[in-house]
């Protein structure tokens, strides 16, 4: 199986369980990878046979902006769904990271990955 992917989608959004989360916006990055056949597009040179990275990338910094989520899992499950709709998508998987964690420990970041298939 073949797989287009972007690393490291910067977006700045209001996700999270407390309250202050919720009014002030912080940063996340997302992962994203596709998979299916994309076997044609590399013999025929065709960007309609394949996933358009710019068109993933979008899609995925349009969920995260556009609804306000408590868990990041699932901002990671809405962005594989809109994923997996995309013709010739067969798996998704997505990682978000939550770069400024509101703990009580020192740490680059937190974050989750989840894969899921069509089907």
């Amino acid at each position: 199986m073949d797989r287009v992917f972007i690393d490291g989608i910067r977006v700045t959004a209001t996700h999270g369980v407390l309250a202050s989360e919720k009014v002030n916006p912080q940063p996340f990055e997302i992962d994203i990878a596709v998979y299916g056949d994309f076997r044609s597009a590399g013999t025929e040179d065709s960007l309609g046979l394949t996933v358009d990275y710019s068109e993933l990338g979008h899609l995925a910094a349009q969920v995260a902006k556009s609804t306000s989520f408590d868990l990041i899992e699932a901002l990671a499950e809405a962005v594989a769904k809109s994923a997996l709709a995309l013709p010739r998508v067969l798996e998704a998987e997505v990682t978000v990271r939550k770069l400024q964690p509101p703990v009580r420990f020192s740490a680059n970041h937190v974050g989750v990955t989840i894969r899921r298939r069509n089907g």
